[in-house]
């Protein structure tokens, strides 16, 4: 069980709920072209939460992370 990664319910909810838009860029996305991501970074004690999910578009989120 990895902590880190929100789960496909989670990430299916808050998909809906953002209407299918990168927070980011403001793009608008099929969910398998987003990634989940945490909003407080897991390393800095960030919860695997719904609460502390949200959804960017795959380039945005690998800038954010420096991948």
């Amino acid at each position: 069980l990895n902590l880190r990664q929100f789960d496909d319910k989670t990430k299916r909810k808050v998909f809906e709920r953002q209407k299918g838009i990168c927070v980011k860029c403001g793009g608008v996305y099929t969910i398998n072209e987003m990634e989940a991501d945490h909003i407080k970074p897991w390393h800095e004690g960030g919860k695997t939460l719904e609460s502390n999910c949200q959804l960017l578009c795959k380039d945005d989120n690998r800038r954010k992370s420096g991948k």
